[in-house]
């Protein structure tokens, strides 16, 4: 910005700004601009101004104008090579089939963006809670501000800007972090962020989660090309998640059908392939004639469905599997509020005095002659 440079040098050109920073288009075209119209504006009022001094201002007049055109043609190449590589991102997470691995990447390939750091966050109940950060050649720094993210769940009320991006559901630019208020002050002390962008993430109208972005590691600050380009990735990324989600649920739907096929059809061959004896039924010590083992399994997987809803079956086959309400939650895409009612429920239904005994109770009333949960932790 050599050009910007001699302006400035003039007698009576002090106000136009001279830059340094080469990196930043935005800023480059405003001090252009300045010095553009003040040579404009003095060439025009002294038309009289005699050599050199006259023919070298038209010089410099010309320059600066060639070199508005050359930055407004290197502004609009960055702007299309940052919608292509975000449109590469999104396309390589069509691909993860798991809500972890979308979690997981996903800042990563927010970082090809044009970006150096970014954060994925859940809402949930109106908190926001980090799940995943990722920090262009420095995993270390990453994970520390992770850890103070998740240390540190913010209620969103009126105090964070963050309030802002819920209030009007669309992304947010805050140029000064450092000084604004209303940031999550544990992550801005971890991250030292100067400025940033931040988007929602809400695929079906309800926002589940919070995408935060900047450009530290360059020393730049964002500026409204970045918000573009997030909230291009947080719409497109919303979709590919809930996609995910729903594979994956269906995934495990699939397994449990099949699982309860293979225990049908084994419970079916017992029955053909059983002996028959002539006496009567022998009656258990508390009386009552015991049922065949095959009517008592399938007696047991009526029964659980009698008891419990389809949603709370979901909810205790994933307790069965040592989940947290939040993993509970992030799985079936439901807030962790949610899944705590359903335990509540699931609880009372089936006459548990805690999350062990329920799922006891939940996998014995499901095993089929070996095939079930409950013979599976046995195994």
């Amino acid at each position: 910005m050599s050009a910007l440079h001699e302006v400035a040098a003039l007698p009576g050109f002090a106000n136009v700004e001279a830059l340094d920073d080469d990196r930043n288009f935005a800023s480059i075209q405003v001090a252009l601009k300045s010095a553009y119209d003040h040579l404009t504006e003095v060439i025009g009022a002294n038309s009289t101004m005699i050599w050199p001094a006259g023919s070298r201002l038209v010089a410099l007049l010309t320059q600066i104008g060639h070199l508005q055109l050359e930055v407004a043609q290197a502004r609009a190449r960055q702007k299309n090579d940052r919608f292509a590589a975000t449109r590469s991102a999104l396309s390589r997470l069509h691909g993860v089939d798991s809500v972890e691995q979308m979690l997981e990447r996903a800042p990563a390939e927010l970082c090809r963006c044009g970006f150096d750091r970014a954060i994925v966050s859940r809402v949930e109940e109106s908190m926001w809670c980090v799940e995943s950060v990722h920090v262009k050649a420095d995993a270390e720094w990453a994970s520390e501000i992770a850890r103070v993210g998740r240390a540190h769940p913010m209620h969103i009320d009126h105090m964070l800007i963050e309030s802002e991006i819920m209030r009007r559901r669309a992304p947010v630019l805050v140029r000064d972090a450092q000084q604004e208020r209303r940031t999550n002050a544990a992550i801005g002390q971890a991250s030292l962020s100067r400025s940033y962008v931040a988007a929602p993430i809400m695929p079906d109208g309800r926002i589940i989660g919070l995408l935060h972005a900047d450009c530290y590691v360059s020393r730049r600050h964002v500026d409204e090309e970045d918000l573009a380009v997030l909230w291009m990735f947080a719409e497109a990324f919303g979709y590919a998640f809930q996609r995910t989600a729903l594979s994956e649920r269906l995934r495990s739907a699939r397994n449990e059908i099949q699982r309860m096929v293979r225990g049908i059809a084994t419970a079916a061959d017992d029955l053909c392939t059983a002996r028959t004896e002539l006496g009567r039924p022998q009656p258990q010590a508390d009386g009552a004639t015991a049922p065949p083992p095959i009517a008592a399994s399938l007696a047991a997987n009526s029964s659980i469905e009698s008891l419990l809803s389809r949603r709370e079956i979901e909810v205790v086959a994933l307790m069965s599997q040592g989940k947290s309400n939040g993993a509970i939650a992030t799985h079936l895409v439901i807030s962790e509020g949610t899944v705590k009612t359903h335990v509540k429920h699931i609880l009372r239904k089936l006459k548990a005095s805690n999350r062990a005994e329920a799922v006891f109770r939940y996998m014995r009333m499901t095993a089929v002659h070996g095939t079930g949960p409950a013979a599976q932790g046995r195994a």
